[in-house]
């Protein structure tokens, strides 16, 4: 597991945790017991996860609640709550965690499509409406361009968009999608402060589960809470 701790103030602090595949199976369909077991090991405390649809709709939890947001068509999750754990699931696509130093959290599902419609931008503009400090990133580990072949098509309009680093190649030679540059792009371009950028590839570095190169099924968790004092 992958961890993370930063100190805000009045003597909260940021707890984000990225896990690996030694710690198991967190795709939200797993039976309950078995799920709820898992989270318990990483935080005690009532999660909140989406139903991800790789695009750009952000969820406040505070307006919605719970119940509200548990399983809502989205991609990101933010909130002010410091008795829940907002979560994202991947195996393959880039997990962010987002924090403001006064206690504004937030957690991102960003694919290839989903940083295309914007998703980015959406929850960075959803956290400034509620804090006018600096925003901070926690970028966890996903697929790296050395394992992912792209066609060409879509790779001209995401190149307008997010610049040529965007543009890889595979370890083999093969034309390849960079997601994490795009991601680096939009969070740079939206003032976000990145305090890590993990970039370990999920697909071949080893100790991850990978949808796009071994058709996994089973999915890993990022989870950002704050810690009261």
């Amino acid at each position: 597991m992958r961890f993370f701790d930063r100190a805000l103030v009045n003597g909260r602090s940021i707890r984000v945790r990225s896990t690996e595949e030694t710690d198991g199976d967190f795709a939200i369909g797993d039976a309950d017991h078995q799920l709820n077991a898992r989270r318990r090991l990483v935080v005690d405390r009532p999660w909140v996860w989406l139903t991800q649809v790789h695009g750009d709709v952000c969820v406040d939890v505070d307006a919605v609640g719970l119940e509200g947001a548990c399983g809502a068509p989205a991609d990101s999750l933010i909130t002010r709550r410091t008795d829940l754990a907002l979560s994202i699931q991947t195996a393959d696509c880039i997990p962010i965690a987002l924090w403001s130093l006064d206690g504004v959290i937030a957690a991102v599902h960003a694919g290839w499509r989903g940083l295309e419609a914007g998703v980015i931008e959406t929850t960075t503009r959803s956290m400034r409406a509620q804090t006018s400090a600096a925003l901070h990133a926690f970028i966890g580990p996903s697929i790296g361009p050395e394992c992912y072949e792209f066609g060409a098509e879509d790779f001209e309009r995401l190149e307008a968009r997010f610049g040529s680093a965007i543009r890889g190649t595979t370890s083999d030679g093969r034309s390849a999608l960079d997601v994490r540059a795009g991601v680096i792009s939009e969070l740079l371009r939206n003032h976000v402060v990145i305090d890590v950028d993990d970039d370990a590839c999920t697909a071949c570095a080893g100790g991850f589960f990978s949808h796009r190169a071994r058709a996994d099924i089973a999915r890993h968790a990022t989870v950002i809470w704050i810690e009261e004092s």
